[in-house]
């Protein structure tokens, strides 16, 4: 299944660096969590470094292909504000948006089905989450990135 190891190491001066490790894959989520805290207690004597987090990476989905003229560096942001309440905002980064999401003047159409659709996601209730763990309880507005 192609499960990983991504550990994020620090230094004395406070820089951050990543390796990611390849792993077996394991029958229990128990049999990952053995078999990388026996990777870090053998780790441990190899490095000057300190161990800022080890994180386990397991895919959940299979891949999709590329769209021609597809390109990393067009991003759009989407803000909106918390579930939290205090009109605290908090921005999602969409790398590689479509191009056919994208308005004349840059903005992006948030009532648009596809990127409603995505949006909802990240809402009140829903999946997944934003900014430290929160969720968004309405988008304000989304644009092309500069």
């Amino acid at each position: 299944m192609g499960a990983k190891l991504s550990c994020a190491f620090v230094d004395d001066y406070g820089r951050i660096t990543r390796k990611v490790f390849g792993m077996e894959d394991q029958v229990l989520l128990a049999d990952y969590a053995t078999a990388i805290a026996a990777f870090v207690a053998e780790l441990t004597p190899m490095t000057d470094l300190g161990l800022v987090r080890a994180d386990l990476i397991l895919p959940a989905v299979g891949e999709f292909a590329a769209t021609a003229g597809a390109n990393v560096d067009v991003g759009a942001t989407i803000s909106g504000f918390l579930d939290i309440g205090g009109g605290k905002k908090a921005s999602l980064k969409i790398p590689g948006i479509k191009a056919s999401f994208v308005g004349d003047d840059g903005s992006i159409d948030l009532t648009q089905v596809d990127v409603a659709a995505y949006l909802a996601m990240f809402e009140t209730d829903a999946d997944f989450n934003i900014s430290d763990g929160e969720q968004v309880s309405a988008w304000i507005k989304g644009s092309l990135d500069r």
